[in-house]
């Protein structure tokens, strides 16, 4: 693998922090980060995996509350908001991810777990994960332990426990764009031995795109392009049953009304106002706000069954509802209203124990998870009449009260379980002074999924026909690592890990029982953990190579006729061989620096257009035409920056009392990306800066007061972050700032 000319310049920053920390305190050391990549409780640097991890006091330095925050300070990661939606979102770890992630029928390859819990649907995930004590980011395929179609990573949400003594937290602000938010969390122990949590917040912005100009439609909503209103709140209960028994109980609820990005014609410079597609001039559309709600129950058994032996339990049951409504008018004289909803109910078990005087820890366990989901999806085009709104035009909708020259109704119901046996174990024999340990895994999935496709009696669609499939997969994953402790500080390890997605369906395809295979990935790493200087200097850093067999891709219909449809299909074969690099590093007993680089080398190969496609030019002009098309040259793997970094810097001022003026300053880079798997579709590279202050430790009467000023993209960068179909263009927000008041007591 060539780490090219860029990885000079990143050495040459690394040793530049270690330079800058040599000259720093010998006093100070780095907080401990502990994780639970591997299901039990242990150091970040004793776990033979890339990881990134923030701690609590990470989260709340740096204000990251979503997984869109951590998309800034985590270049491995990387996000966009879907098109048709401001709160669903596609993720991508290493290069790999879902372009079609408001889809019933496919899976994410990143899979997203609060306290455990798989989260099967992004729908929602822009909503802050309340009152979190940590994040864990896995990088590379978790087949094994995160088996749930995480063939590219995962992302694991942990939230705090409820505290033994009383103590709460009030937070409100506001900000740019009309933005305010408040929340509070209060814990309150009943007893000892039984602690409850109770956690809310709200927030609301007003959209940055106004839609406003000539147009007006009566009855019919035209909000800002952008707004969100959103709350949630989190109950959680920890009861000590007794001494070998606790068991853990927790509700979430969140909705979000908000509207969708918004799309323009001219990708010249940033709009903050709609205008007419032809004209440029001031333009009003029609644009309803769109509705996510969510919620769930999850309940988890922790048994010490002996001082060595322990079942832990996991069930969880949850619910999801949206309607998404998008007017892509100014673009595409095309717009879509979606409602969707999920139930989707979980168990784990898990054994955990060790054995052979501790020389060897294992855990085995089975999962099962099953999903049920329906949706009913209405298109409007504008193509064919002289308006220029989709959603503005004389004849009625049946479904949700919107106009338009209606393409009528498709629907979508499937039911997925997927179960799983799995083991996993890390031996340390005694040779070589004890510090080689062995690890290895394996884990047996089988899925089975059933959809069906059908059109609403009283509104049929004119696009899509019924059909339905039904499909099931067996898989064996496994993991195998060798880790190596070269002193007390400094440890190399070796790993090989597969990862599996299951196969499915695309919704939007002409032929609904055409379906693709499962998507396999194994990965190749060579990883080091390494303090130095007491402590005072982190570097970890991992080499990987990974190859994808049938790797599922996303093709679009070509505008204006054919832009409703969408295909999904395996591609073949494909590789990102890569490098990642995280430094952290305290200048003395207040300053720390921070360093996250990752590169992507990535190649598609053997991507031929599936025997009944038609997308790429419109209906075959001949059975023979389009047939088995090698297209690997003008394809892409989506939104994989070859670089991407942070680097951030904190330091905090003692005033006395306890009290301090902490700074933060971060700034993030990402290379030039594509779009789709399909043409030519560049977003910007782009580099953000954002910054916080706060005066925290203030004491007043028995409470702690905390203020905070914020901004993010400080030098208001411009740039396209998502390119549709080279007619539609989507760009980042401008600068915003805001202040935060927080008290303690």
């Amino acid at each position: 693998m060539s780490i090219k000319a860029f990885a000079p310049n990143t050495l040459s920053l690394a040793i530049l922090v270690a330079s800058s920390v040599m000259s720093g305190s010998a006093f100070a050391q780095l907080e401990e980060v502990v994780v639970t990549a591997q299901k039990r409780v242990e150091s970040l640097q004793d776990t033979p995996l890339s990881i990134v991890a923030f701690s609590q006091s990470m989260l709340e330095n740096q204000g990251i509350e979503s997984l869109t925050d951590l998309a800034i300070t985590a270049p491995s990661l990387q996000l966009y908001d879907f098109p048709t939606s401001t709160s669903n979102i596609s993720l991508f770890l290493r290069g790999f991810g879902n372009t079609d992630s408001q889809t019933l029928t496919i899976d994410n390859p990143v899979g997203v777990y609060i306290d455990g819990v798989y989260i099967a649907r992004t729908s929602g995930a822009t909503i802050n994960v309340l009152d979190l004590e940590r994040v864990e980011i896995l990088r590379g395929p978790q087949g094994t332990l995160f088996g749930r179609n995480s063939s590219a990573g995962a992302v694991s949400f942990v939230t705090r426990k409820p505290a033994e003594e009383f103590q709460g937290k009030v937070e409100v602000g506001v900000g740019e764009f009309g933005a305010w938010n408040a929340g509070a969390t209060i814990d309150a122990p009943l007893t000892p031995t039984l602690r409850t949590k109770f956690s809310y917040d709200t927030s609301s912005i007003d959209g940055w795109v106004e839609n406003k100009g000539p147009n007006p439609v009566v009855g019919q909503p035209s909000e800002d392009f952008y707004q969100k209103d959103q709350q949630g709140y989190r109950f959680a209960v920890s009861w000590d049953a007794t001494e070998n028994l606790t068991l853990d109980y927790s509700y979430d609820w969140s909705e979000i009304d908000s509207t969708a990005p918004y799309y323009q014609f001219n990708p010249a410079k940033r709009e903050e106002k709609t205008t007419h597609l032809y004209t440029g001039s001031a333009y009003r559309y029609v644009l309803p706000e769109s509705n996510t709600e969510q919620s769930g129950h999850n309940l988890s058994l922790s048994w010490a069954l002996s001082d060595n032996l322990t079942l832990k339990s996991i069930s969880s049951y949850r619910e999801m509802d949206e309607l998404a409504v998008q007017n892509w008018s100014s673009t595409l004289f095309f717009a879509t209203a979606i409602d969707w909803s999920t139930e989707a109910y979980s168990q784990e078990f898990q054994l955990l124990g060790s054995a052979f005087d501790s020389k060897l820890d294992y855990i085995v366990g089975y999962y099962y998870f099953n999903e049920e989901g329906n949706k009913a999806e209405e298109q409007f085009t504008n193509g064919v009449s002289l308006s220029f709104d989709a959603l503005a035009e004389p004849l009625a909708s049946t479904s949700i009260g919107l106009g338009g020259n209606n393409l009528g109704i498709h629907t979508i119901d499937t039911d997925l379980t997927s179960q799983a046996v799995f083991a996993q174990g890390t031996y340390t024999p005694d040779v070589l002074g004890s510090r080689l340990s062995i690890t290895g895994g394996v884990r047996y999935t089988e899925d089975e999924r059933d959809a069906s496709r059908g059109v609403d009696p009283s509104n049929p669609s004119v696009q899509f026909a019924p059909g339905k499939n039904d499909l099931d997969y067996n898989r064996v994953d496994y993991t195998f690592a060798l880790d190596y402790g070269f002193t007390d500080d400094i440890s190399g390890y070796a790993r090989v890990a597969t990862g599996y997605r299951a196969g499915g369906s695309g919704e939007r395809t002409l032929n609904f029982s055409q379906t693709f295979d499962e998507e396999e990935s194994i990965s190749y790493e060579l990883g080091l953990k390494s303090e130095f200087l007491e402590r005072r200097l982190r570097v970890n850093a991992a080499v990987f190579m990974t190859d994808y067999d049938d790797l599922l891709l996303t093709i679009s219909g070509q505008p204006p006729l054919f832009a409703s449809f969408v295909e999904n299909f395996n591609a073949g074969e494909a590789s990102v061989d890569g490098f990642e690099l995280d430094v952290i590093g305290m200048l003395g007993e207040a300053t720390t620096i921070s360093f996250n680089y990752t590169y992507l080398d990535t190649e598609l190969k053997d991507v031929v257009v599936p025997g009944d496609s038609f997308l790429l030019g419109g209906p075959p002009a001949s059975p023979e035409d389009l047939r088995g098309t090698d297209i690997s040259g003008s394809t892409y793997i989506p939104f994989a920056p070859e670089n991407a970094f942070s680097v951030a810097l904190d330091h905090s001022w003692g005033l006395g009392n306890g009290s301090s003026l902490d700074f933060h300053l971060n700034y993030s880079w990402r290379d030039e990306a594509f779009s789709t798997a399909s043409r030519k579709l560049p977003v910007d590279a782009i580099g953000l800066l954002g910054g916080r202050i706060a005066l925290s430790g203030w004491q007043l009467g028995g409470t702690e007061l905390k203020v905070a000023a914020w901004g993010k993209n400080l030098t208001d960068e411009s740039e396209i972050v998502y390119d549709l179909s080279a007619l539609g263009f989507q760009y980042n927000m401008p600068r915003m700032y805001g202040v935060d008041v927080t008290v303690a007591f």
